[in-house]
């Protein structure tokens, strides 16, 4: 494996390896909080491929330590119901580690399907800690400030960093040393949290929820942005359309509108009617009709436009092998390097992220079976949520999963062994669990 010689990928790997002894030794609830820190580090450093070799700090992070934490939380009392998602998610996980056989990545798909039993292991060591109370409310608000901590010497420290890197000309992006989409992810996911945990001043809630905008605001993505917009909106909704949850809505939208010109007076000099980032490209491309020179407005909705013409071209030229088992894990860069040559190089490619959309990325890579089993995961959680709705951490769950489902459109999140991704939505489906065998509140109204 080549490693990143970036200093933030260096940071990143000490960090890691300074947080690895409090997850083996420390008291159970700072070893989880250790754990979950640890996801805001990617140790091997972006533009790195996945097929290229085995990034040993970040499998001691995504498979060694869970396993380690489930070992010495064995002896939690209680157990959790289960239902058919984890099954089919180990079928899935299965499927692609099968896809070997056939694919031009073969290591990718033995990376994606270790990756997806250490999913697993992760959220059943999170779970014995949710009822062990290693997962509380405390433990929860640590990790999400000491997230915002990292993110925040991530773009101070290191401003001309890989990981907020966002093209030349573009403006940083606001992010831990992750990618800024995966930290994207994790501020949804513990905006849903916020907005629902019980124990909880409104005003404290209502700042760090403004915070967290503000944070997604300046990290500038669209898909995840929209998804806590949509997660906010619930809120309002379920809570009987209060006022003061009204005025949060207006509040996060002024947010949205406003810090990434903020940020552009402070961090560059640029003309008035230049967008500072994404999400006000965006809305100006829209509002006017026409794009930046650069494409920072609708250029990346391009591109993915490209990609999926690409890849369902590609489909509809297969047999009905392919129709029903799929290329195999990884498979789908072919596609990718054909449509865009001068874009994708072989030694930086990291074949399990490049379709940028998960339901066509299985269809085509694991077939129709894949794709049912996956389904047959989503169907699980919302269900999860469902039977917890009577509680706080239910109605988490169900106000995250519109959020996840614009993610998938738009990213691709399997290959998320140990980073916040994962650990976002595992958080949230723990709480969950326990909240459905007893161990949580009632819902606020």
């Amino acid at each position: 494996m080549t490693w990143s010689t970036e200093p933030d990928a260096v940071f990143a790997r000490w960090l890691l390896l300074a947080l690895a002894p409090a997850v083996l030794a420390a008291p159970l609830r700072w070893a989880v909080l250790a754990w979950l820190l640890m996801t805001n580090l990617d140790a091997t450093g972006s533009g790195v491929a996945s097929h290229a070799g085995v990034g040993w700090l970040n499998a001691l992070k995504a498979v060694v330590l869970p396993a380690w934490l489930l070992v010495r939380l064995r002896r939690v009392p209680g157990s959790l119901h289960r239902n058919w998602a984890s099954h089919c998610w180990l079928a899935l996980a299965v499927c692609a580690a099968g896809s070997a056989c056939w694919s031009p990545y073969p290591l990718a798909a033995v990376k994606l399907a270790v990756g997806m039993a250490a999913v697993l292991l992760a959220l059943l060591g999170l779970e014995r800690a949710a009822l062990g109370r290693g997962l509380d409310e405390a433990t929860l608000r640590r990790f999400l400030l000491g997230s915002l901590a990292l993110a925040l010497v991530q773009s101070l420290g290191f401003a001309d960093g890989s990981f907020g890197y966002a093209g030349r000309g573009m403006p940083q992006r606001f992010t831990s040393f992750v990618a800024a989409q995966q930290f994207a992810a994790l501020l949804t996911a513990m905006l849903c949290w916020l907005l629902w945990t019980p124990a909880m001043k409104e005003t404290w809630r209502t700042v760090g929820v403004l915070v967290l905008f503000a944070a997604l605001a300046a990290n500038g993505s669209r898909t995840w942005t929209l998804g806590a917009l949509v997660a906010l909106g619930l809120h309002a909704v379920l809570a009987r359309l209060r006022w003061p949850y009204l005025l949060r809505i207006v509040a996060a939208v002024a947010i949205l509108a406003s810090v990434p010109a903020i940020r552009r007076g402070v961090e560059r000099r640029a003309a008035a009617e230049e967008p500072a980032n994404r999400l006000t490209a965006t809305a100006s491309a829209l509002l006017k009709g026409r794009d930046r020179a650069d494409g920072m407005g609708l250029g990346t909705a391009r591109f993915r436009m490209e990609m999926y013409r690409g890849v369902w071209g590609a489909m509809r030229e297969g047999g009905l092998r392919e129709w029903v088992l799929g290329r195999g894990v990884g498979s789908a860069a072919q596609v990718a390097t054909a449509v865009f040559p001068r874009a994708y190089r072989p030694e930086s490619l990291d074949v399990n992220r490049v379709v940028h959309n998960e339901w066509l990325r299985l269809s085509y890579e694991l077939g129709l079976v894949g794709l049912g089993l996956f389904l047959a995961v989503i169907a699980g959680l919302a269900r999860l949520a469902w039977e917890a709705r009577s509680h706080p951490e239910g109605m988490a769950l169900a106000s995250y999963l519109p959020a996840l489902l614009l993610g998938l459109t738009a990213e691709n999140v399997l290959d998320g062994a140990g980073n916040v991704v994962t650990s976002g939505l595992l958080v949230l489906i723990a709480c969950a669990a326990r909240a459905r065998a007893g161990g949580g509140g009632a819902v606020r109204t």
